[in-house]
């Protein structure tokens, strides 16, 4: 079963490396979340990313960076004859920094990606699309000649990839994204950013549907095209998300945090947190607090 929470479990390994993973078949994807980070480069394909209540087109040449825990959801449209083809990069942010110290103009970018306070996330390399792939190769012949794991090919591999990011911006002005952004994406970041705000209230699809306008069939229908994944959908991976953020930095009880996040019957929510996440939320709490323990003694 999918879940929501997907840990990445690195022991020894610097970062994980899957190179031009390729699908010819349906890929619907799911909210999940790492407590890493991940970048996503898309060699090809079509489709729509959601990442943090927006939602972004998935073509050739995008790269997206998510932060640890951060909620994303890749739809990709797929056949024979139209591949869904990307490289996952997943990785713990703490090293990478390690890795940027002598550089601090790169260390700055990738700080702000990590932490949020870049506001883009989604970023249209395909100007530079040559030099982007380029970079992954090499780093890819670095690893099959059993050199991936070496810190200065990481680290060469990730201020490349930085500096490709950073020409990509002409000048200091916004990202230049898409000139027009379609009418039913306007909707559905509506409907999402609707929901950021309510998720802990009693959900009902007709006080979304009157908020917007818009008819809940025809908003349902919208935001499955585009998203990939049903409004309900949603509305639990935000809760069971805000629910782990709660259990990590509170010592409030599982009953309390899950009328705190809009699931009032407690049995109902260890049980659909136990689906979602793989654990309970007590487990997943000690697991959480045992996991920061022992990466401070090991500090």
């Amino acid at each position: 079963m999918k879940r929501m929470f997907e840990p990445v479990v690195f022991g020894s390994t610097k970062l994980f490396w899957d190179y031009r993973l390729h699908n010819t078949s349906h890929y619907k994807g799911y909210q999940h979340w790492h407590q890493c980070c991940e970048i996503l480069y898309v060699h090809e394909g079509t489709g729509h990313v959601v990442i943090g209540g927006k939602t972004f087109p998935l073509r050739q040449g995008m790269l997206f960076f998510f932060q640890p825990y951060q909620l994303h959801h890749v739809y990709a449209n797929v056949s024979t004859e139209q591949p869904y083809v990307r490289t996952i990069i997943h990785f713990d942010p703490q090293h990478i920094e390690a890795l940027l110290r002598p550089f601090p103009k790169r260390l700055r970018l990738f700080t702000a990606l990590r932490h949020g306070q870049h506001h883009i996330q989604a970023f249209d390399l395909s100007s530079a699309e040559a030099a982007v792939e380029c970079i992954y190769e090499d780093y890819h012949v670095k690893r099959q000649e059993g050199k991936g794991e070496d810190t200065e090919e990481i680290a060469m591999m990730v201020l490349c990839l930085l500096n490709t990011i950073v020409q990509s911006f002409p000048s200091k002005t916004a990202f230049p994204f898409d000139a027009v952004e379609r009418n039913s994406t306007n909707y559905v970041q509506e409907a999402m950013q609707w929901i950021d705000m309510h998720y802990h209230e009693a959900f009902r699809l007709d006080d979304l549907a009157e908020a917007l306008h818009l008819s809940k069939f025809y908003l349902s229908k919208l935001f499955h095209e585009e998203t990939g994944s049903t409004l309900k959908g949603y509305v639990i991976a935000k809760r069971i998300r805000q629910a782990c953020r709660l259990l990590e930095t509170t010592a409030k009880s599982v009953e309390w945090i899950g009328a705190e996040v809009g699931i009032p019957n407690s049995s109902y929510f260890v049980q659909l947190f136990k689906q979602e996440v793989g654990t309970t939320p007590l487990k997943y709490r000690t697991r959480f607090h045992q996991t920061v323990y022992y990466k401070e003694e090991a500090e």
